[in-house]
């Protein structure tokens, strides 16, 4: 292996880290966007929330 057979490994070599680096950002934006997403989605469903079942046959409170 020659200097110029090195300097272009090494150029690769760090072609292929910036590659990472950005794959890993965009994922991680895309893991937020997600996480984000079911976070929404939870709110939305405790919002619509639905009595429990068991509750269904329960005695009225005595009003005051």
């Amino acid at each position: 292996m020659n200097e110029e057979d090195f300097k272009e490994a090494i150029k690769n070599l760090l072609m292929l880290q910036q590659n990472n680096d950005h794959n890993a950002a965009v994922l991680q934006a895309q893991i937020d966007n997600l996480q984000r997403q079911i976070n929404e989605l939870n709110d939305l469903k405790e919002m619509f929330r639905l009595p429990k079942p068991e509750n269904k046959d329960r005695k009225a409170f005595d009003e005051v």
